[in-house]
């Protein structure tokens, strides 16, 4: 009965106890705050969860930025003929042949790229050039070509490109393609063509900007003197004969240009009228005059182009004494002048053009052209085009002007 009893006071007390631990988690807890805190944690028992975050969408795909220094592939032009011409690489061998050699040469060492890859040059009368040896360090050892090489001579100097002067394809075109090297024609006629040939040139030494800065120099040249001799009207542009002297072989002879040539140019955009183009018949190539029709003429002003090998000077003074040339209006009003030229003559379609020009415009026009002076003209040429300085044009260039100046 004892052990009943005892075991019946141990379920009540147990009873109790229970029922004290369940009426502690039913008592009310505070009412929550309306704002939760903000220091309010997670449990210990849950993982923090991390805020989901909004992926900024990819920026736009670019086109890559050309690098300037590198090299285009392949490169596209088309020449003085006519052809498209395209080229693997910039060509680092460049061979120049062909008639008036030294046109293209001067032409192209107004780059700076221009001496590092010459390879060859062809030996022609007028290639023997003081001024490019003046000028360009080592050019006396750049190898030579005897004239009228062939394809197989050309391709001993391994080039990778050869430049000509021409307006149309030659016969060597086609040898030198078989062998896989190419060519380029530059025109080097007009004012014109010369702003295609020098851009062409910048694409060859892949220096555009520089093709741009001479096409600019010879551009703002020309537009100075067309802003004034374009405006003149037909009374008041002289009649002009520009006319070649020469005595090669002991024979006297004297020819004037077809239209379309530099000389002609010269006198048109100078401002005078050339006398001679009604009767012009080879309008290819010069055409052969004598005394006779010079008198016939009777022009108010005469250019002589002097051969390199006469003294314009002597030249000048021999015809004022010819009782024939004296007899012409022109020698009896002091009209009679000689085309400048330094090494090279100011009237040829060579860079010297601008030269030529504008020495026309101030002979022909000095009340228009006060402000030029030609010396300054010839210092602003070379320093500008070759990066010559002064003392160099003073030795090399002006030293050789025997009259114009």
């Amino acid at each position: 009965m004892k052990k009943i009893t005892a075991f019946l006071l141990a379920a009540a007390l147990m009873a109790a106890i229970l029922l004290s631990g369940c009426a502690q988690q039913a008592a009310p807890t505070a009412a929550p705050p309306t704002e939760p805190p903000a220091t309010a944690t997670l449990p210990p028992t849950q993982a923090p969860v991390e805020p989901t975050k909004t992926e900024a969408p990819p920026p736009p795909t670019e086109e890559p930025t050309p690098d300037p220094t590198e090299e285009p592939l392949p490169i596209r032009l088309t020449d003085a003929a006519g052809r498209e011409v395209v080229l693997e690489k910039l060509p680092e061998r460049i061979v120049y042949i062909g008639r008036g050699v030294y046109m293209p040469l001067h032409a192209a060492y107004m780059f700076p790229e221009a001496k590092d890859r010459v390879a060859g040059i062809e030996k022609r009368g007028e290639t023997a050039s003081d001024f490019l040896s003046a000028i360009i360090d080592g050019f006396d050892q750049v190898p030579v070509l005897e004239a009228n090489p062939g394809p197989e001579q050309v391709a001993a100097l391994n080039p990778d490109l050869v430049i000509m002067k021409g307006l149309a394809p030659g016969q060597i075109d086609a040898s030198l393609e078989l062998l896989g090297i190419p060519t380029v024609y530059l025109g080097l006629e007009t004012p014109e063509q010369y702003v295609v040939d020098i851009e062409n040139l910048g694409i060859i030494f892949g220096n555009p900007e520089r093709a741009k800065e001479i096409q600019a120099f010879y551009q703002e040249k020309l537009d100075r003197i067309l802003e004034k001799t374009s405006t003149l009207a037909e009374d008041e542009k002289p009649t002009v004969l520009m006319v070649e002297y020469s005595d090669r072989g002991g024979e006297v002879a004297s020819q004037v240009p077809p239209p379309g040539w530099m000389q002609t140019i010269h006198v048109q955009n100078g401002g005078g009228n050339p006398i001679w183009l009604p009767e012009v018949s080879n309008e290819t190539g010069w055409n052969i005059t004598n005394i006779e029709q010079i008198t016939s003429w009777d022009p108010e002003k005469i250019i002589v182009i002097v051969w390199y090998t006469i003294d314009p000077v002597e030249l000048l003074e021999t015809l004022k004494a010819d009782p024939l040339w004296a007899g012409l209006s022109a020698v009896k009003n002091d009209q009679l002048y000689a085309m400048p030229s330094d090494i090279y003559g100011w009237d040829t379609p060579d860079v010297r053009w601008i030269l030529g020009t504008t020495w026309v415009a101030k002979t022909l026009h000095p009340d228009l052209f006060p402000d030029v002076d030609i010396r300054q003209e010839v210092f602003e040429f070379y320093s500008t085009l070759y990066g010559m300085d002064d003392a160099t044009i003073e030795n090399v260039i002006l030293s050789a002007i025997r009259t114009g100046l």
